[in-house]
């Protein structure tokens, strides 16, 4: 299973994400509220230059997603803001599962955590419905 396959299997098991009716995509988010979907972003590797000059990779590195909802939105500020909760439940399940050591499988490494950004935030937003966001940062040691 691939880096971001097995990071989509592990938030499978958050419970917003689990008790939603939804489509849980990659790179790919349904139209109507209630799917996720867990975006790839371009990443830089990250090098050093030893004594003789030469380029090596960085014993730690970091791989960015995007975890990303459609969400029922409007005038109303309630839902809104129910949205933001769900985003919140999200944070604290994987802020829990960083301190229990409780990581997905990383092909290549060993992953050390998964830092989420501390506000979601909508984009995209429609008459009805609108694109939530956070960012994760997937944080790992090159094996």
């Amino acid at each position: 299973m691939d880096n971001t396959a097995s990071v989509r299997a592990w938030l499978l098991a958050c419970p917003p994400i689990a008790e939603s009716e939804g489509l849980f995509g990659s790179d790919y988010l349904q139209d109507e509220p209630g799917g996720f979907t867990l975006d790839s972003v371009p990443s830089a590797l990250k090098y050093r230059e030893n004594i003789e000059g030469e380029y090596k990779l960085k014993s730690e590195q970091e791989q960015l997603y995007v975890l990303a909802a459609r969400m029922d939105y409007g005038p109303e500020a309630v839902a809104n803001l129910n949205n933001l909760d769900v985003f919140r439940r999200i944070f604290a399940w994987i802020i829990e599962r960083n301190n229990a050591r409780d990581l997905p499988a990383w092909e290549g490494g060993e992953l050390t955590a998964i830092v989420p950004s501390l506000t979601a935030y909508p984009i995209a937003m429609g008459s009805s419905a609108a694109r939530y966001q956070i960012q994760l940062k997937a944080l790992y040691k090159v094996g």
